[in-house]
């Protein structure tokens, strides 16, 4: 009986003969093939077509070959393979590649009779790939190899490039991390504290590397104190680095001059050179202890607050200047407030000032001396926990969309 594969044979011999002085020049980067059947005329027959393509091919005669065979190989990229097998079916074959961690991706295509559907349903439940139907035509075979193969590439690719990503995305949360400790490391570790004033303070970085920063030195001999709260423009490991040198351009400036319009145009000047499209906001107060006076100068900050608890209202400090950093020269004014006994003073960012929820009011200034009103009998930590808790609850969530920093400077004799 002269079957479809003896008539495939003839035509593949023929073909063979016809271009037998001129052997196939195979590409060191084509795919390996493994045919699987224990028709020894369907394996050449099918390996003549796949090499015709160039493929490299292996071939194995049952199931249990075709194991061995993927051991010693582990380059083959796609298995072809009969499903009724002596000794080790193509489905017994198909159930071992899939529980190999190595082969779980290697494409599957199962060749079955016609008629054999409850196998192909098995074979597809255990992960065939594909299934082909003898007698079969050799372009539709060879079109789902290359199919198949260009998916497993394409699959691969995508996985590589994932992992790539996930090696960048650990990399740059080393570096971010390393910048959370060195920001961290900027703040004061703790607040000077005195008889006559004590310091609290309140930071929640909305990023692992938040832009705001604040500072509190003792100066001339303790007989003043500067408070400095700054919102570097941005997040991230650039603002980290401007963050540091806004602390050295303070510190620098802070012990020549205790005069806050000088210190702010001092770190202006430091800071205009070294900042490129970015910039800083600051707000910077001195108290004088034996005067009782708070000298102040903002450069594009929100205004300061002074809770005057005696009188049971809130002041707003509102010195006009424009931000650090971004123009050459800025012009800084200094201002003066008489001070009282139980004044309560509070420095903060604009994380706070313009947070709202959707469609509502920023929590502004009015609804922070609110909040400090409500609570004008309470110490100065339970204050600024309580005015951190109105504006979650005014926002709804205790995340905010920007850093929070609160300082707070209680004048108490």
């Amino acid at each position: 009986m002269f079957t479809w594969i003896h008539a495939a044979m003839a035509l593949a011999n023929q073909r063979q003969d016809a271009r037998e002085p001129e052997p196939v020049q195979r590409s060191g980067g084509e795919a390996t093939l493994l045919i699987v059947d224990d028709d020894p005329d369907i394996l050449r027959v099918v390996k003549f077509y796949l090499t015709k393509q160039k493929y490299l091919v292996e071939t194995a005669g049952n199931g249990a070959q075709a194991l061995a065979v993927l051991r010693e190989n582990p380059t083959i990229e796609l298995i072809l393979s009969d499903v009724m097998m002596p000794e080790m079916s193509g489905l017994d074959l198909l159930k071992q590649v899939r529980g190999n961690p190595l082969w779980t991706d290697l494409p599957v295509i199962l060749i079955s009779a016609e008629g054999e559907t409850s196998r192909k349903i098995a074979g597809l439940n255990l992960g065939a790939d594909d299934f082909i139907t003898k007698p079969f035509n050799f372009d539709e075979l060879m079109a789902r190899v290359r199919n198949h193969l260009r998916l497993r590439r394409l699959q691969r690719e995508v996985m590589q490039a994932n992992e790539k990503l996930t090696q960048q995305n650990d990399r740059f949360l080393e570096d971010m991390e390393a910048a959370r400790t060195v920001q961290l490391a900027l703040l004061p570790e703790t607040l000077p504290q005195g008889r006559s004033y004590h310091l609290a303070s309140k930071y929640v970085p909305v990023d692992r590397v938040g832009g705001d920063f604040f500072d509190a030195v003792p100066l001339e001999g303790g007989t003043k104190l500067g408070v400095l709260v700054a919102d570097v423009c941005g997040h991230g490991i650039a603002a980290a680095f401007i963050t540091a040198m806004t602390k050295i351009s303070f510190r620098n400036a802070c012990f020549e001059t205790s005069d806050p319009a000088e210190v702010l145009a001092s770190m202006n000047r430091a800071l205009n050179p070294n900042i490129k499209n970015g910039y800083v906001t600051a707000f910077y107060g001195v108290y004088d202890l034996k005067k009782r006076q708070l000298a102040y100068a903002s450069g594009g900050h929100p205004p300061l607050l002074v809770h005057r608890r005696s009188e049971k209202r809130v002041l707003e400090l509102l010195p006009q200047a424009t931000f650090l950093g971004f123009f050459e020269k800025v012009a800084f004014e200094t201002s003066v407030l008489e001070i009282q006994v139980g004044d309560r003073i509070i420095f903060y960012t604009d994380g706070m000032y313009e947070s709202r929820l959707l469609g509502e009011e920023f929590f502004n200034a009015q609804r922070i001396g609110q909040s400090l009103m409500s609570r004008h009998d309470q110490e100065l930590e339970p204050v600024l926990t309580g005015v951190l808790s109105d504006l979650s609850a005014y926002v709804g969530a205790d995340r905010f969309r920007d850093d929070v920093t609160l300082v707070g400077l209680d004048i108490r004799e």
